[in-house]
């Protein structure tokens, strides 16, 4: 088994009051190694997905882009329910500064 790990960083608020809090966000996949690859999967074609979705969160008051209170766990949730197209998607890190995450796996979620 093998993972892939694509991780991006935002600047967003949420909550009331409105604070802000810079997010790292960890979006990971995990498969058999096949052709060297990570069950196949390309940077370049799972990449504009990620960015994508990550821009909507990026510099917003983030309760109105997931339509519910913010959490780390419900951003966790969103964004693996917007990449569920995204084959091998294992689990979304969420972290809330530089001390502080959560981890949701996507099979924690079908159940």
């Amino acid at each position: 088994m093998a993972r892939l790990c694509v991780i991006r960083n935002i600047d967003s608020a949420h909550g009331k009051p409105i604070h802000g809090h810079t997010f790292r966000i960890e979006i990971n996949f995990v498969d058999e190694l096949i052709n060297n690859m990570v069950g196949n999967l390309d940077f370049h074609e799972i990449n504009s997905k990620i960015d994508s979705i990550i821009s909507k969160l990026d510099k917003t008051y983030v309760d109105d882009v997931i339509g519910t209170r913010t959490t780390v766990e419900n951003m966790a949730i969103y964004i693996i329910n917007e990449l569920t197209d995204i084959n091998n998607l294992y689990s979304v890190i969420v972290w809330e500064g530089s001390d502080k995450y959560v981890e949701i796996l996507k099979g924690e979620l079908e159940e």
